[in-house]
């Protein structure tokens, strides 16, 4: 399976975050895409490619297929504007009495505690770079020859809406795919199975109320982003049918009730036909000792979700969304790859 990944998008680094209420180190960090690509180098099955710098040359036309120009404009802005008014560089105090740029009411397009640092922009377009690449191979002829390509995408960006970021993400990955392979690859449908531990509300508000994009998640009840999610948000207007949630218990989901759900989750793409590519915003912050989960799975879950996943026999992009339990997560992301590679062995 072929890799796509970029450098620069190790340079989104910031110091800390805030978590419940204590200020913590970062665990969004670059360490993740490391251990993850180290990982994948040392197996065979897969072939790691840089994406180019100068693809696709109109990037930022993708970008706005799906986030709004301010909001873009915001995000290539704003730490300039944050330094510019006296803002820390470290992202540390400041003063309480300067307006802050994120303070502007036209331009308020966060809605927790994801940091920009001076690199973030940069990060996330390289990480909208990556996922195009790897659509891009997945929609051309080379692509015919191979099920799955993965994009190691940095930052994730399932919780980015059209124009707000939140849960580490800025601009959503899955989303500008999704309208790439639909504009550029004649695709009819759309899948997009969300895995992560979240719910991708930013996903779901983007595609809600269309019926090109199939949008499929599990996830926690209750958690982050906390009030979307439920069962009963099937969409709307043309796309009423076409989202769908399965929400588990925190707590008691185990590796098996993890897998039955995600059977019925399967169903439900295969009951539309309809759909030419499969999109997996794989976040593997699912797994037990994960420091933001809490579920029940162990690491043989892994390759059962990809094994699942291939059954579908769809042309299937993954692009990487969360997972921060740095010891075992590059294992448990080449566990879905293998498992899902297997399946069509």
């Amino acid at each position: 399976m072929k890799v796509f990944w970029h450098p620069q998008s190790l340079l989104h680094d910031p110091p800390h975050e805030i978590l419940s209420g204590r200020l913590v180190p970062y665990l969004e960090s670059p360490d993740r895409l490391q251990k993850i690509k180290t990982t994948l180098e040392q197996d065979d099955s897969f072939e790691i490619v840089s994406a180019q710098d100068d693809w696709p040359p109109d990037v930022k036309d993708h970008i706005l297929a799906v986030h709004s120009k301010d909001y873009l404009e915001y995000l290539e802005t704003i730490y300039d504007e944050w330094v510019a008014i006296g803002g820390d560089k470290s992202l540390g105090s400041h003063d309480i009495k300067t307006m802050s740029p994120l303070a502007k009411p036209a331009l308020v397009k966060i809605y927790d505690s994801t940091v920009r640092d001076i690199d973030t922009y940069q990060s996330a377009i390289a990480s909208v770079k990556v996922t195009l690449s790897a659509a891009q191979y997945l929609g051309s002829d080379k692509g015919l020859l191979h099920s799955g390509v993965f994009a190691l995408a940095r930052p994730p960006g399932h919780h980015a809406q059209e124009t707000l970021c939140g849960g580490y993400c800025f601009l959503n990955n899955v989303a500008i795919a999704a309208k790439y392979l639909l504009k550029h690859c004649e695709a009819k449908c759309v899948a997009i199975l969300d895995v992560d531990y979240h719910h991708g509300n930013g996903t779901q508000q983007i595609f809600y109320d269309t019926a090109q994009v199939l949008y499929v998640s599990l996830h926690a009840e209750g958690d982050y982003p906390y009030f979307t999610g439920s069962a009963e948000e099937r969409g709307a207007g043309l796309g009423l049918g076409y989202n769908h949630n399965f929400p588990l218990p925190q707590g008691h989901t185990t590796d098996d009730l993890y897998c039955e759900t995600l059977d019925k989750a399967a169903e439900v793409i295969r009951d539309h036909p309809e759909v030419d590519y499969l999109i997996v915003s794989l976040g593997v912050d699912t797994y037990h000792e994960d420091p933001i989960c809490e579920f029940l799975l162990t690491q043989a879950c892994y390759p059962r979700i990809g094994a699942t996943i291939g059954s579908l026999g769809k042309r299937t992009l993954f692009v990487m969304e969360g997972g921060y339990h740095i010891e075992t997560l590059g294992d448990n992301v080449r566990g879905v790859l293998l498992g899902f590679e297997g399946q069509r062995s």
